[in-house]
């Protein structure tokens, strides 16, 4: 079983706030994601609370992925809890967009 590990700060450095610091760190797991059994994303302890890097990274994630399909690869650690609240948020939120924009899509109220 195969497991990429990527640490935020070697990605980003200290540029963990903005939509385009986020791109990269999504880039990076779409290029790992067929490659790898897991993906373990380490937050490094680090603050972030930047609601724009963690939507461009999960949210986007959540509208490509089914849910079942990101719980079982992608695992988070050493994330504080302010950032760990704010991943769970935009992620219920995101797939719950998905769910509905589906059921519209199918006609299904």
């Amino acid at each position: 079983m195969s497991e990429y590990i990527l640490n935020i700060n070697d990605a980003c450095g200290r540029n963990i706030v903005t939509r385009n610091d986020g791109k990269k760190v999504y880039d990076i797991i779409i290029n790992e994601w067929n490659k790898n059994d897991t993906i373990r994303i380490d937050f490094g302890n680090v603050l972030i609370a930047s609601v724009s890097f963690i939507d461009e990274i999960f949210g986007k994630l959540a509208f490509k992925f089914a849910r079942q399909e990101f719980q079982s690869k992608i695992q988070i650690v050493n994330i504080q809890d302010f950032d760990k609240a704010l991943v769970n948020d935009i992620l219920v939120s995101r797939f719950r967009q998905k769910e509905l924009e589906i059921s519209e899509q199918l006609g299904v109220s």
